[in-house]
């Protein structure tokens, strides 16, 4: 009775221990183009910005969510729209592969978590261990009883099936360590899931201001062609009216045959552009999409704030540094796990079974056989305590190399805070300069055009001539071209500042520049 008792006993933990372990995963998050937490603008776009005020004495995550992404990643393009930059980068959030290898790897890290807090739980396993033997050996003679010599031979087989459990009840911080190293990585792909996204928004906006710039350079050289073709005919008149020479003739068909020769290339450069504004989306070269014109967009008045205020205002948000973060954080918790490795540990285990089995006996000196089977229930518990003793110093050196990754981790930080605070210095810079240069643009361009104007008008009149005309053309025309990449790149810098400073945060955001 005792031993059945124990039998139903063992049998009832070990079904409650399986029903813990079902209940304890249970990953939940949003899909692949929804940030972590399914965070949204008042617009309703997806916000990839990160938690503020990130330090090493503080955990910016408590509760990760783990992502799950769509099966769905075919995006529709309807070749009658005219798409907006935000609806651009929407296209490329949903659709890039990047944004789902990233999506990947913090599901994948996600579920590393899962399995490190699977050990907290005790192990049941079922087992079944069958067997078979044979012996046999010379009997001697029995002169006396006249039995002669002969074999006596013994076999059996047995079959022993069991429930076993083990559950490792302590370990002195081995499994503490190692959940905060899933953790960190955790925290340090989702991170990575929402630097990715910003990264493809700073992509699509860059490549997108970029096609407007080569868009507005074959508008301008197509006019220009058009004023070659003007020229060209005024000057054919002249000529047929005694007013001009045969040079200015073709001074105007060279300038013609000048601005043809440019809107080719131009044109060539604005299907470049459009290629890679495509890349950056994760679309075909060849999609066929009507992208919406730049040319309305107000420029940024001025740079946001100091530069010291933005780089220290800017260095927490940013998504590089804060994975780095959960590397050093993870590196010293490893510290941690090989520490634990010199501890002992206690663990509990149980098993209950039957063992089946069959023995016989025969003996050639009698010519008989004889055979017993039995069942027998099985049952046990105990205690396990284990310490490591000795190890020949591997313990020792494994925990040198932690303690030196760990140092290289903090290193590798400090380099990662050096190296974004150079490129916020970089990018504050260039939007300065971008903002310089077109503001100095208008007075060029419009001295440009005064001066074509004034020597074309000579030149009807006699007074100036087609070389005078042709250099004020092109002296106005490469002012045109220059305004209009400056507007382009102003608009690339204050971005490229945005992505610098942890800012690229949404769709939204580089139409609010």
């Amino acid at each position: 009775m005792r031993v059945e008792f124990h039998r139903i006993a063992l049998v009832t933990l070990c079904a409650g221990i399986v029903g813990c372990a079902q209940q304890t995963i249970h990953p939940t998050s949003p899909d692949a183009s929804t940030p972590i937490g399914a965070v949204r603008t008042q617009s309703g776009a997806a916000d990839f910005s990160l938690p503020a005020g990130l330090s090493l004495a503080e955990d910016p995550v408590s509760t990760l969510v783990r992502p799950q992404i769509s099966n769905d990643l075919s995006v529709t393009i309807d070749p009658q729209r005219i798409y907006t930059l935000p609806e651009l980068i929407d296209i490329a959030q949903r659709n890039k592969p990047a944004t789902r290898a990233a999506w990947l790897r913090a599901r994948e890290a996600a579920l590393a978590v899962d399995v490190v807090e699977a050990t907290y739980l005790p192990q049941l396993s079922a087992n079944v261990l069958a067997g078979f033997a044979t012996t046999s050996q010379f009997e001697s003679a029995i002169p006396e009883l006249g039995i002669g010599t002969g074999r006596l031979t013994a076999t059996g087989h047995q079959v022993v099936p069991n429930l076993a459990v083990e559950w490792l009840l302590f370990d002195f911080g081995t499994r503490d360590a190692a959940l905060e190293i899933a953790k960190q990585a955790s925290i340090g792909s989702n991170i990575a899931f929402h630097g990715v996204h910003q990264r493809v928004i700073f992509e699509v906006s860059e490549a997108y201001f970029q096609l407007s710039a080569a868009r507005a350079e074959t508008h301008i050289v197509r006019e220009r062609l058009e004023d070659a073709h003007t020229l060209r005919r005024i000057a054919e008149g002249r000529l047929k009216e005694g007013l001009a020479i045969r040079v200015e003739v073709a001074q105007a068909r060279q300038l013609e045959a000048q601005a043809q020769f440019d809107l080719t290339l131009a044109e060539s450069r604005e299907d470049k552009t459009r290629a890679a504004l495509m890349h950056a989306m994760g679309l075909s070269p060849t999609t066929s999409i009507q992208v919406a014109d730049l040319a309305d967009r107000r420029l940024p008045k001025e740079v946001p704030m100091p530069l010291d205020e933005l780089i220290g205002a800017s260095l927490a948000q940013r998504p590089d540094i804060q994975a780095a973060l959960t590397q050093v954080r993870a590196a010293r918790s490893e510290v941690d796990l090989v520490a634990s490795a010199s501890r002992p540990k206690i663990a509990a285990v149980a098993q209950v079974g039957r063992a089946i089995g069959g023995f016989s006996l025969h003996d050639s000196r009698f010519g008989e056989r004889a055979s017993m089977n039995r069942s027998l229930d099985e049952a046990m518990a105990g205690i396990v305590f284990t310490m490591p003793l000795f190890d020949g110093g591997r313990r020792q050196t494994r925990h040198a190399q932690a303690r030196m990754q760990a140092e290289a981790a903090e290193q590798d930080l400090l380099e990662i805070r050096n190296l974004a605070a150079q490129e916020i210095v970089d990018a504050y810079s260039l939007l300065h300069s971008s903002l310089a240069a077109y503001t100095a643009s208008g007075p060029l361009l419009e001295a440009g055009r005064e001066t074509y104007e004034t020597a074309l008008g000579l030149y009807e009149n006699g007074l100036a001539s087609m070389a005078e005309v042709s250099q004020s053309k092109i002296a106005l025309n490469d002012a045109r071209l220059l305004q209009a990449q400056a507007f382009a790149d102003t608009f690339a810098a204050a971005t490229g500042l945005a992505f610098a400073t942890g800012r690229l945060t949404s769709r939204d955001v580089p139409a609010r520049l």
